[in-house]
């Protein structure tokens, strides 16, 4: 991916407290686009060349709603009415990309915190297919 085609989505850095599942140092991020493609990259700020491709997970399930506990909403900060934005985590494969719905990445936009949940709805697949848009 050529780094002239990324651009910032936001100037300022999410912040993971907890890290993302396996990277616990992984804490600060940054969001990138790229202008011709679905497919953002999440880039860490704490370990050189560490980055996860995400995208938005109704790409995968139009209907895609987890439903997120009280812990999720206090680790957050979140209050009523607040916008949050889910992404999910996703491997480019030669068939296409896939998205791990179970494990969303939530943030919440106004602050800039971000935490990675795991849902309990076995419904939400680790390899969902991504639509092509």
């Amino acid at each position: 991916m050529p780094a002239e085609a990324l651009v910032t989505a936001e100037d300022t850095e999410i912040r993971f407290e907890e890290g993302i599942i396996g990277v616990p140092r992984a804490r600060r991020f940054e969001l990138l686009e790229r202008q011709d493609s679905p497919i953002r990259v999440l880039r860490c700020l704490d370990i050189e060349g560490f980055a996860l491709p995400v995208i938005d997970p109704r790409l995968a399930d139009t209907t895609y709603q987890p439903v997120l506990g009280p812990h999720v909403q206090e680790a957050l900060l979140l209050e009523a009415g607040e916008p949050v934005l889910l992404l999910a985590v996703t491997t480019l494969e030669p068939t296409g990309p896939v998205a791990n719905l179970r494990a969303p990445l939530v943030i919440n936009v106004r602050r800039r915190i971000a935490k990675q949940v795991i849902l309990d709805d076995r419904a939400y697949p680790l390899r969902a297919p991504v639509a092509a848009r």
